[in-house]
């Protein structure tokens, strides 16, 4: 006996998909040209077909937690041989941005983080939060801590009034104990949002597309997927952008980079008491300098690709994050050049400006596509879990084939 499926579709989240890149959906009549052409997609139950008529009916729910759409890499392969034009590949990539947005906590933030609208509000909390404890907050917390000690005594005199005759000193103006404050808090609130946001994507994977037999610890599976994670070798797969695996690669390690100059910092002046700044030579600056490099000229690759005119679409959150890489590269270096040439009526506001796009990746990284890396880690470890096995026994005849037989 047969058993039939009702289909109700969220109109919406139709629209929703059409102004956030996948506007040809609809061109899609399932010729399944796409899942041919993909060489990064499995042979069993392969993407992105699936997703397109998934997409068309208005599945939302099964989208949104669809392990598979994360295992793309907008290789744009699809969308360079679709025959309809339908622009697979832009399609997913509305997928991904949808689906962060939607586990996003709190939910709000993820709206901001979507429309343009809110570009002002966006940028100007981090500028508002970094005003106001350079203004009055360091002298409210040094007004409250024991004193005596000179790192606590920076707080007092800190702002754009404290520059000192001698070398550039940034830590006169933004002092280093305020800079692990400010910026641990909000790597705190960021790390807190990111987990709640990531613990709402595993579940609604295992509720959508999971079975039971099949989900044991993901810590295994983890593991496995990082050598991937890490090679970024998916993109060398590509036929139509293989190129991408350079910006890619190259924004990617400048961050990890990055992050190696700052745990330096970090543990110098915490565990041996080094302040900065450092000289060239030291680990901290090597490092720095290799990942602001890394970013920067990774940063460039990827406008340019974008600006190429290649296939796909550019999406607001591809440019949003193209500006932060950009933006935190150019004014780090630029901070740098401005204190050893000692030229302090750029230093200081060129500083400022690297200390609000820091603050904009720390406060907005679980909202933007940022998360991006985190989400399809989640989403290649689930894939490795489930074993590609990912629709229910009494869902398959939502199966593109099940629906093209009856």
């Amino acid at each position: 006996m047969e058993q039939g499926f009702i289909v109700e579709p969220d109109l919406n989240f139709i629209k929703d998909m059409k102004k956030a890149g996948g506007d040809s959906l609809k061109k899609c009549f399932q010729c399944a040209t796409c899942s041919v052409v993909c060489k990064l997609t499995p042979d069993d139950s392969p993407f992105p077909r699936k997703e397109m008529i998934w997409a068309q009916w208005g599945q939302k729910d099964k989208l949104l937690s669809d392990p598979d759409v994360w295992l793309c890499h907008q290789c744009n392969d699809c969308t360079a041989n679709c025959p309809r034009g339908a622009k697979p590949g832009d399609v997913l990539a509305a997928i991904r941005n949808a689906a962060f947005k939607t586990y996003a906590f709190p939910s709000f933030m993820g709206t901001w983080l979507s429309r343009p609208g809110y570009l002002p509000l966006v940028l100007g909390l981090p500028i508002l939060i970094l005003l106001i404890m350079i203004s009055g907050g360091f002298s409210a917390m040094y007004s409250v801590l024991p004193h005596g000690s000179e790192l606590i005594g920076e707080l007092a005199h800190a702002g754009w009034g404290n520059m000192p005759d001698g070398p550039i000193r940034y830590a006169n103006f933004y002092p280093e104990l305020g800079i692990d404050l400010t910026f641990m808090t909000l790597a705190a609130l960021a790390v807190i949002s990111l987990v709640v946001g990531l613990n709402r994507f595993w579940k609604a994977m295992v509720e959508n597309h999971g079975r039971m037999g099949l989900m044991g610890t993901p810590a295994p599976n983890f593991l496995a997927v990082l050598p991937t994670i890490f090679a970024h070798n998916k993109f060398k797969t590509c036929d139509e952008s293989k190129d991408r695996y350079y910006g890619h690669g190259l924004v990617f390690y400048g961050f990890v980079f990055a992050f190696l100059a700052t745990f330096t910092l970090t543990t110098a002046f915490w565990v041996f008491g080094i302040a900065t700044p450092h000289p060239l030579y030291s680990p901290a600056k090597i490092f720095g300098n290799i990942g602001a490099v890394g970013i920067i000229i990774g940063g460039i690759w990827l406008a340019a690709k974008r600006l190429s005119g290649g296939k796909g679409s550019n999406s607001y959150y591809d440019w949003t994050l193209i500006w932060l890489v950009l933006g935190l590269g150019i004014t780090g270096l630029s901070a740098e050049l401005a204190r050893l040439a000692d030229a302090r009526s750029i230093a200081y506001p060129i500083y400022f400006t690297h200390l609000v796009f820091i603050a904009y990746l720390f406060m907005y990284l679980p909202f933007s596509k940022m998360a991006h890396l985190a989400y399809r880690s989640v989403g290649m470890t689930f894939a490795r879990q489930a074993e590609r096995d990912l629709l229910p026994q009494d869902e398959a005849a939502l199966e593109p084939e099940a629906a093209a037989a009856e």
